[in-house]
């Protein structure tokens, strides 16, 4: 089971065993919270898909993690909430108000309990149901008949893993360079970033020493600038991708995007592309190499020019009728120098953010 937690320091003694259960837990936060940063917090949580959050109520007991726990709620909809609720009794109008967002799940024992055996039990067994939780509901809710004027931001988001294939038209264009710069921009927006290496001529071994880049949080990955890097394997064989070897890897990372270097174009390479949510192809914009993309490639596609100017981009396009985009010269792909031409490319794969300004009847419930 893929598991988040929040709780106090005196809670994770309590579930140590839990806690030392490594690889299934996909975010972790253990201390005390404050007004500020328990919103952080349980946005953070709500940005990583898990199958089950513990949240000791103990981190803050002010009403906003009532809010906070909402906003969860709002996100994550089908992942389960258990509070855990140490010595609170019943008209407790903190739980009170958690059980009205439709959270059943109420552990309250002594604080001395088996609290490894507890949860564990908890987390083997059926989500509760309200009648279980009854007993918590005093029909008191914080703010109760009072309008709170809130900034509520709604995004739009696609399901599942986006998934972008890069890929050149010839060797040394820039399309691992692009791969990175593509990812480093998604990395700063927050989201969770893969690369993979699926190219002819292996690099990724080496970038990932030179960066001196860390273990990564999946088995076999490598981390740096917050990005997941899996090169590829080169003592084993080439009859899968390596994309298509590390799904267990990808499922357990929990990755928004992961990105593709596909190396060179061919026609295995192709289908790949055509499989993606989004795909770039790296080209030259010289004169001489306009025929790697004439009869080839249509305006389906993205195409990227490194080290090309607009006028370069323009005249091509106005001889072969293929849109394309310039790509300033940048040494660093994890600077921000391009990051105004990368929103442009990828926004058909980012969240849609919208902004009103509305009234709430704060019923939390």
């Amino acid at each position: 089971m893929l598991l988040s937690i929040i709780v106090t320091k005196q809670m994770s003694e309590k579930i140590k065993d839990i806690l030392e259960s490594g690889e299934d837990i996909v975010f972790k936060h253990i201390g005390k919270l404050d007004s500020e940063s328990v919103k952080d917090v349980f946005y953070s949580a709500s940005r990583i898909s898990s199958e089950a959050i513990l949240v000791d109520i103990d981190v803050f007991s002010g009403k906003e993690i009532v809010s906070a726990l909402q906003s969860f709620r709002i996100s994550r909809p089908n992942t389960r909430v258990i509070i855990i609720a140490p010595e609170r009794k019943p008209g407790d109008e903190l739980i009170s108000s958690i059980v009205g967002l439709g959270i059943y799940d109420i552990v309250a024992e002594v604080k001395d309990s088996d609290w490894n055996g507890i949860i564990n039990n908890v987390l083997l067994s059926t989500p509760a149901t309200y009648s279980q939780a009854a007993r918590w509901h005093t029909g008191q809710f914080i703010n109760d008949g009072k309008r709170n004027k809130e900034r509520v931001v709604i995004e739009e988001r696609h399901s599942g893993i986006i998934v972008i294939a890069v890929a050149g038209t010839a060797h040394g264009l820039g399309c691992t360079h692009t791969a990175f710069s593509l990812a480093s921009f998604l990395s700063r927006l927050g989201h969770s970033v893969a690369v993979i290496e699926d190219s002819q001529r292996p690099v990724f071994s080496y970038f990932t020493n030179i960066l001196r880049a860390k273990e990564g949080k999946v088995k076999g990955s490598y981390v740096a600038h917050g990005i997941d890097i899996f090169a590829l394997d080169e003592s084993k064989g080439r009859d899968e991708w390596n994309f298509d070897t590390l799904f267990r890897e990808i499922k357990a990372g929990q990755y928004e995007y992961v990105i593709r270097d596909l190396g060179v174009l061919d026609s295995s390479r192709m289908r790949e592309i055509y499989m993606a949510d989004e795909a770039f192809i790296v080209a030259s914009a010289a004169k001489w190499r306009w025929h790697e993309c004439i009869d080839k490639f249509d305006n389906e596609y993205s195409i990227i020019f490194p080290l090309a100017s607009k006028s370069d981009v323009d005249e091509f396009s106005f001889y072969t009728c293929i849109k394309g985009t310039p790509f300033p010269h940048c040494p660093n792909p994890f600077s921000k120098d391009n990051d105004s031409v990368i929103l442009k490319l990828l926004d058909p794969v980012l969240p849609n953010r919208r902004r009103k300004r509305a009234f709430f009847e704060k019923l939390l419930g």
